[in-house]
């Protein structure tokens, strides 16, 4: 039988789990629109309509609600490239292999581009890609784990390639996929509207050769390094 206290403590832990989520969707679009320093704890609680200590109460600062915004995405984002990755041939052609990974990489991330949210973590992170945020620290071994997986799979396709070549690859693959899901407009702007960043399963159609061309190119050309 369900006691008062426990019905009491039930409703009160689904109201945290609402503030929680609510300051989740609120921070994770401001964030994407103004980036970390653009934007203030009372800018978070008032567009989600929580109260100004809600932040500390439920993550303990501004910082760790960041962190908790990028880890609410990528947790099942790379759940789903593992399960891909998985699938990836270990034999046959190297172009259908190489094709696989990236395939296991950006898939995820064209199945959920739909959702509102999903939107503006694409938007975030390719901000993050270009800054040297401190909070990152926080969530480096979430993003750093797939990496890893990533750059393993390269080196089974690509044995001969020297390890700057193998890192190099995986972050261009980086670039270009969250360049392609952010959905800045700048196609648009440039094409005149003849074309459209949000068409994104063209922009996939033309992601996939243009990576796997690139990578192949970089894996299998010895290039002239230079030691500063």
């Amino acid at each position: 039988m369900t006691t008062p206290s426990a019905l009491h403590g039930g409703v009160r832990a689904a109201r945290q789990e609402r503030t929680r989520t609510r300051l989740l969707d609120a921070a994770e679009e401001l964030f994407a629109e103004r980036g970390f320093y653009g934007v203030g704890v009372r800018d978070i609680t008032n567009h989600a309509g929580t109260r100004l200590a809600a932040v500390n109460d439920s993550f303990g600062g501004k910082e760790n609600l960041f962190a908790e915004v990028l880890r609410r995405r990528i947790h099942p984002l790379n759940t789903a490239r593992r399960a891909r990755l998985a699938d990836v041939p270990r034999s046959g052609p190297r172009a259908r292999r190489l094709h696989a990974v990236i395939d296991a990489f950006a898939r995820p991330m064209l199945d959920c581009a739909e959702n509102p949210g999903w939107q503006h973590y694409f938007r975030l992170t390719a901000q993050l890609a270009n800054t040297r945020q401190p909070a990152l620290i926080l969530v480096a071994e979430d993003f750093n784990s797939i990496a890893a997986d990533v750059i393993g799979q390269f080196r089974a396709i690509f044995p001969d390639a020297d390890e700057v070549a193998l890192h190099d690859a995986y972050l261009y693959l980086v670039a270009a996929t969250t360049n392609t899901f952010a959905d800045t407009g700048r196609l648009d702007s440039l094409t005149q509207d003849r074309l459209h960043a949000d068409d994104l399963h063209d922009r996939y159609a033309s992601l996939l050769p243009f990576l796997g061309g690139g990578i192949t190119r970089l894996a299998t050309t010895r290039l002239e390094r230079h030691s500063t």
